[in-house]
Formats: C-alpha cells, structure tokens, sequence
C-alpha cells in the first residue's frame, strides 16, 4: 500500500510540472497557445512589382517565425478585397494587412475583423478602423521624384521652356498630395518648365495609354515623371518603341517605388533616369513587426513611415546588391 501511494504522489509531481512548463508562449506561436499565428495581407494589385516585393517580405518573415502567410491578389477591385477580408474572418486569421484598392468600403468588414479580435493594419493608405498605418507621407513621395527632376531639368536645360508629362493618381483622394508633390518640385526647381498634362495612371498598361495618348497631344515631350514604377515604365515602353530618345540622351522619365526593372534601366544609363527607393524589401518586415506590436501593446496613433532615397545612375549600384 505504501508503495502504491509513492508512485501515486510521483505521478502527481509529473504532472504538476508538466502543467506548469506548458503555460509559456512557443516559438512562433500565439499568446499563450502552440499554434502559429495566421497572417493575412490582401494586397492592392498583384500586377504591380512593388506590391509583389512587398507580398514576398511578408511571407518570407511571417513563416521565418514560424507563422502562416496567406497572400491575396485585390486585383484593383474594392468588391474582391471586402470578400477577401470576410473569408479571412471565416478562417480565423489572427493578423489582417491590407494595402487597399480604395481608402472607402472596407469599413463594415474591418470592423466585423476587428469585433472578432483580430488585429487588422493599414499599408500604403488608411482606412477607418485600421490598428495601425504603415506609410510613406505622401506629399514627402512625390517632392522627392518633384525635386530630383527639377534639379535635372535646370542643369540640362537651363531656363528652356520643356514640355514635362506627369503621370500621377488622383483617384484615390489619400494619394492626390503625391501629384501635388511631383509638380511643386518640378517647379521649385525649373520655374519655366512646362507640365503640359497631368493624366491619371497607376499600372504598366495605363501609363502606356497615358503616354500614347499624350504623344499626339505633346509631341515635344521629353519630361515624364510617374506616380510609381508601374506607370513610369509604361511610359518608357512607348518612348522606346516610338524611338523618342534615340540619339537624344536628355529625355527623363523617373518613377517610385525602386523596382528591380526601373534599377536595371537607370544602370543601364537608358532614358529612364531616377526612381525612388521606398525600402520595398523591407517593408515586409516592417507590417509583420507592426502587427505583431499592435497585438502586444494596442493601437499606434501614429503613422509608421518608411524612409526615402533618391536612385540615380549615381548611386543605382547600391540598391542593386
């Protein structure tokens, strides 16, 4: 009998620390729990390189920690991404980045995500209900393409009166300071330049359009600076198409965003001369580590901004390694 009631008590002593080695948080799990946390990003469009480089950082770190990463295409239609928003939900995510389509319409499913407790953070631009915003200050994006191109102009052309096409977004009211800034700079540098149209355009095939378009308008373009890469290289595909700076190496097109195919044709020293870096490899990292905080300590108040370099041929070598 007191045999059995020692190994009855050893048990017990098993058990105890069993129980009490099992309370802590694992390794890539949730508070408390052994199961990885589950991120969600629906992201604006899929067809655009920058987003896809963004896409890529959050799924490479989220699963470094040991999380789930699901990555969702909006395919620039707000519809699809309030449906992706719902199916996270049924699936029980824990952690919701979005980079909208639109600052508008995602307000009722946020707010059913965020009731639910999960934790849900705005990329890129806001939405009402969001826990956190991971930006670039607008305005701050577009006088740093605005400035560099100026600067060009003034040194290449002196006081000549150049024709200069932008190509910015205004369809989403969050982004209209970025054209705003694009055309302060221009200005502030080369006061007789002549922005002969500013067209609306945020993809490859729309700065395409844009572009052929105001070539029947403008033939004397030889300015174009873009909201994003995107646009900007649909511009370069009709000004290398159409031959428009060949044996002229003073035509300019800059865009945003830093993409390895813009990187590429400023060293190759084509007409596409400047883009700007905006750390799109590692703001993955940056929305993972936000979210995450979010979680730990509540709502952040304040924007999350994410640095800005000018890329020239100059310097395109370090943004190439």
């Amino acid at each position: 009998m007191k045999k059995l009631l020692k190994v009855l008590a050893l048990l017990m002593c098993i058990f105890m620390l069993v129980g009490c080695s099992g309370g802590g948080e694992t390794a890539g799990g949730d508070e408390g729990g052994d199961k990885p946390l589950k991120i969600a990003y629906s992201v604006q469009s899929l067809d655009n390189e920058y987003f896809v480089t963004i896409s890529n950082g959050v799924k490479e770190y989220g699963e470094s920690l040991g999380y789930s990463v699901e990555i969702t295409n909006g395919n620039q239609d707000i519809a699809a991404q309030v449906s992706q928003v719902e199916n996270f939900i049924e699936k029980q995510v824990d952690i919701i980045i979005i980079s909208p389509v639109s600052d508008t319409g995602l307000e009722d499913a946020v707010k059913k995500a965020t009731d639910a407790g999960i934790t849900v953070i705005a990329a890129n631009q806001n939405f009402e209900g969001s826990q956190a915003f991971v930006t670039i200050p607008e305005y701050d994006l577009g006088r740093a393409l605005g400035d560099a191109c100026g600067k060009y102009i003034a040194e290449t052309w002196g006081d000549e009166a150049v024709d200069v096409l932008v190509l910015d977004y205004p369809d989403i009211e969050a982004i209209v300071p970025r054209g705003d800034g694009m055309r302060d700079g221009v200005l502030a540098y080369a006061p007789n330049a002549n922005i002969v149209q500013s067209i609306s355009a945020n993809t490859v095939e729309k700065g395409t359009n844009a572009m052929e378009t105001a070539i029947q308008k403008f033939p004397n373009i030889q300015v174009v600076i873009g909201c994003n890469d995107a646009a900007a290289l649909g511009a370069y595909s009709v000004v290398d198409a159409n031959h428009l700076a060949e044996g002229n190496d003073k035509f300019y097109i800059g865009g945003m965003d830093g993409t390895a195919q813009a990187l590429e044709l400023i060293k190759d020293g084509t007409a596409y001369k400047a883009t700007i870096d905006i750390n799109a490899n590692g703001t993955g990292k940056v929305l993972v580590d936000t979210a995450l905080k979010v979680r730990e300590s509540g709502p952040i108040a304040d924007p999350v901004c994410i640095p800005l370099n000018v890329v020239t041929k100059d310097n395109v070598a370090d943004f190439l390694k």
